[in-house]
């Protein structure tokens, strides 16, 4: 047997957009911090490091961006960050076109919580080299490092003295694979064993990534970034295994109060949870879950064969193999 097959598993639990706003913050008045993500906090609590991208500031603070107005506004109230810790959410991503949707007081607040509830974050704060400093969490022997980046909203950039996201403008490659290089390089300095890049990029609401998106994955991969932790189409996207790294392009909501579509059946999603040692990864287990009335649970039934089947052909275009053994669907690092 070898070395790496030896070394203890650590479990890393991928949740996509967590929005704890709008009706769900109603839903926290009503019934409690645990209700959003009550059902699945078990399954994610039992991971070793649980992430998902932050898609609302947490705040009390009613004052809106002070920017161009915006269709939706998502803040959720002080309790919010209880709903992260009872879910086991050890951290977060940041960049994303929401968290200062209640201004700098909005983010600000936010990070405060942050801190005192001992959740790590990257992709946002109080200066632009806060917002693209990547974050160092230790998990027994294995050192995780994760750097955020979005490439929406320009006016929610980070400046030396301004608070914000750390922002990137996809169009310009040069400038983009700098940014990912300076982060991996600060990564590398500190001894980080699985690098995660963070990534809330591309459109709402789409089947499947771009091929420029594609190429961009390829290039950060290839560069040395290990894991590649996608979001922002509110829909799950096939995962690819390229040079033996799993690439995420999207891995959809866990929890929202947002309109479902028909076609994309947006409340059809997935908590992905990737096995790994300190040398390689081994298997990605799929957990498909459903969410109705904001609140996610385990799917159950039809539920769940959509999104098994939906994800399984997915993949398949990415040439990743999904198996399945009665209610377990997994991804294999061999392919077997």
């Amino acid at each position: 047997m070898t070395e790496s097959m030896q070394a203890p598993v650590r479990r890393v639990m991928f949740g996509g957009d967590v929005m704890l706003g709008r009706l769900v913050k109603e839903a926290i008045a009503r019934f409690g911090p645990d209700y959003p993500m009550g059902p699945v906090s078990e399954l994610m609590r039992a991971a070793d490091l649980t992430v998902v991208n932050l898609e609302c500031a947490i705040t009390s603070s009613n004052e809106q961006w002070r920017g161009e107005p915006k269709a939706f506004y998502f803040g959720a109230p002080p309790q919010a960050i209880d709903a992260l810790l009872h879910a086991g959410v050890d951290l977060v991503s940041l960049a994303n076109n929401h968290i200062l949707d209640f201004d700098f007081r909005g983010l600000c607040d936010t990070l405060h919580y942050l801190r005192n509830g001992g959740i790590r974050f990257a992709g946002a704060g109080e200066n632009v080299r806060e917002a693209a400093a990547p974050v160092i969490v230790e998990c027994g022997d294995i050192r995780f490092g994760m750097a955020a980046f979005c490439d929406h909203q320009q006016d929610f950039a980070a400046q030396a003295d301004q608070p914000g996201i750390a922002y990137l403008d996809f169009s310009d490659e040069n400038a983009v694979l700098a940014a990912l290089h300076d982060a991996l390089e600060a990564l590398r300095h500190a001894g980080v064993d699985w690098p995660i890049l963070s990534l809330h990029w591309g459109p709402n609401m789409v089947h499947r990534p771009s091929q420029r998106f594609r190429a961009l994955a390829h290039a950060a991969i290839e560069s040395g970034w290990k894991i590649l932790f996608g979001h922002s189409a509110h829909v799950f996207h096939g995962i690819e295994i390229y040079r033996g790294c799993p690439i995420i392009y999207a891995a959809g909501d866990l929890v929202d109060d947002y309109y479902v579509d028909e076609n994309f059946r947006n409340d059809h999603q997935l908590l992905l949870e990737l096995e790994l040692t300190r040398d390689a990864w081994r298997r990605i287990i799929l957990h498909p879950v459903f969410i109705e009335d904001c609140q996610v649970r385990p799917a159950r039934g039809a539920h769940f064969e959509y999104i098994a089947s939906r994800m399984t052909d997915l993949c398949e275009e990415m040439g990743t193999r999904v198996r399945r053994e009665d209610a377990r669907i997994w991804i294999e690092r061999n392919g077997g």
